[in-house]
């Protein structure tokens, strides 16, 4: 990805429409407000994780410039404990539905995802498949 800071714009973007769209389900759906709550506390999570591996991201990607040794991961734990936190506040703190959270925690995953399909369609709609515009 080359601007990764527009892309991740586009994804809170995204995510923060499918929260508009989880808090109008739990105005006008009162019984099932435990599943909205996950989702949105899910879908909050997820948006964390989204920013702290963007910033994973461009510290690994500084760090190769400067031709540092330093080994970096992408620091699963950090997210998989995260996503964790998410769900235990949702089921113990606010009584929400451990299936609403733990579907919250891919949205902003499946809003990359959509974003990558749709920016990989583009860039091969704009680029001819003869590189160099000779007709074979």
């Amino acid at each position: 990805m080359d601007d990764l800071s527009g892309h991740l714009r586009t994804v809170m973007r995204m995510t923060f429409f499918f929260l508009s769209l989880c808090f109008i389900g739990w105005a006008v759906f009162p019984d099932h407000k435990p599943i909205f709550g996950g989702l949105i506390l899910g879908a909050a999570a997820s948006l964390v994780n989204a920013f702290h591996l963007s910033w994973k991201v461009q510290r690994i990607g500084a760090n190769a410039a400067a031709k540092g040794s330093k080994r970096n991961n992408l620091g699963f734990l950090t997210r998989a404990c995260i996503g964790l936190l998410a769900v235990v506040v949702a089921t113990r703190y606010f009584s929400f539905s451990v299936y609403g959270a733990v579907a919250g925690l891919f949205v902003a995953q499946l809003a990359t995802l959509i974003l990558g399909f749709r920016s990989k369609r583009r860039t091969a709609a704009r680029h001819s498949s003869d590189e160099r515009g000779e007709n074979n």
